[in-house]
């Protein structure tokens, strides 16, 4: 269930990130937990839309073309919070982009 957290996450900074642009994946030792985080360089996610975008069927307003059902990020929440984490989203500090960010426990 883990491995599907990271393909929807990967595959999202993919699918939102402008053709030919890196995305950047880190993880840090938090002690007692894992933090992963995904960074895209795409158009960004709106404070409004951060809040919402962990729901079922909900789709931040930006780029209407891109196909997709608003299931894959409820998904990831449940998985991650079934295993004790936490997920969220955050603006990219360096640019433009997204900062998807999951929190696990260590095994």
């Amino acid at each position: 269930m883990i491995e599907e957290v990271f393909t929807n996450l990967i595959s999202n900074a993919v699918k939102y990130s402008p053709e030919n642009e890196n995305i950047e994946i880190a993880v840090k030792d938090l002690n007692e937990n894992w933090k992963v985080t995904i960074t895209d360089s795409g158009e960004g996610i709106g404070d409004n839309d951060k809040k919402m975008i962990f729901d079922r069927f909900k789709r931040a307003v930006g780029d209407c073309n891109i196909k997709g059902s608003g299931l894959g990020l409820a998904i990831v929440k449940r998985i991650v919070e079934l295993h004790g984490g936490q997920v969220g989203v955050e603006d990219n500090p360096n640019g433009p982009g997204s900062v998807f960010w999951v929190t696990l426990k260590k095994a």
